[in-house]
């Protein structure tokens, strides 16, 4: 299963809940799941294919690779990614984060060599990261169906059509010539088995853990998700962020 920038902090999130809220006695409503079937299925291809390929990947690079070149490689792929933040910003009318993260990826391009350093950190520039999945539901777009993708994890249908969202609209895909994106396909790859082994025992409880992994996984990236893009909607929402940043 392919975890990206967005999905490792939802991930993380979900992973926390398991842990800390016992999702398994949480009651399921039987009509709001119409892709069940396909689903469940899609979630056993993704969880073979990370104990056969994904997670032996990750344990194997994070053997050989110094966890500082680690390090430099999520910088990277992060750098990598900023531009695809500025379309979304400008997409949803958020100047203010576009005009900061396009300082950010200019001055990390530069003076930080491309992202393996980030002065922009020094200077304290920050700004909303974004996907098309967000860009979406500012546009009213409701969020359709739970969806477990092949290779890419849980989804919606909304956030379905953002992935392949951001990979039009995406700036750095547009104007690298084939070379270079194979590059930073790789860099990305890195990355993402980077994040696979440096988390191991959370993903690990999320996928081989729960007695039904598909429900615990399902409950709990709906809660995170739904919080990432809304916050808190009610008296008792629980914050899936609140315990991995204190």
């Amino acid at each position: 299963m392919v975890y990206g920038r967005g999905s490792l902090c939802l991930i993380l999130c979900l992973s926390l809940m398991l842990v800390t809220t016992a999702c398994s006695s949480v009651s399921q409503g039987e009509n709001d799941d119409p892709l069940e079937g396909f689903n469940r299925k899609a979630n056993e291809f993704n969880k073979a294919l990370d104990k056969n390929l994904l997670r032996p990947l990750a344990m194997t690079y994070a053997g050989y690779v110094p966890e500082r070149l680690r390090v430099v490689i999520s910088s990277v792929a992060e750098n990598l990614s900023t531009p695809g933040d500025v379309a979304n910003n400008l997409l949803q009318g958020d100047l203010e984060s576009g005009v900061k993260n396009t300082a950010k990826f200019a001055l990390n391009s530069t003076v930080g060599v491309g992202g393996i350093m980030r002065p922009s950190e020094v200077l304290d520039i920050q700004a909303e990261r974004a996907d098309f999945g967000q860009t979406l539901h500012l546009w009213g777009v409701q969020e359709g169906p739970f969806l477990v993708l092949p290779f890419l994890g849980p989804s919606t249908g909304r956030d379905t059509f953002g992935i392949f969202g951001d990979l039009t609209i995406d700036p750095v895909g547009r104007v690298l010539t084939a070379e270079a994106r194979a590059f930073t396909y790789g860099v990305k790859v890195a990355d993402v088995l980077g994040n696979r082994a440096g988390f191991t025992e959370i993903f690990d409880s999320v996928l081989y853990g729960s007695a039904d992994s598909y429900v615990q996984t399902k409950l709990m990236y709906l809660q995170a998700r739904r919080f990432e893009l809304d916050g808190p909607q009610e008296e008792d929402y629980f914050d899936p962020y609140e315990e991995i940043f204190e």
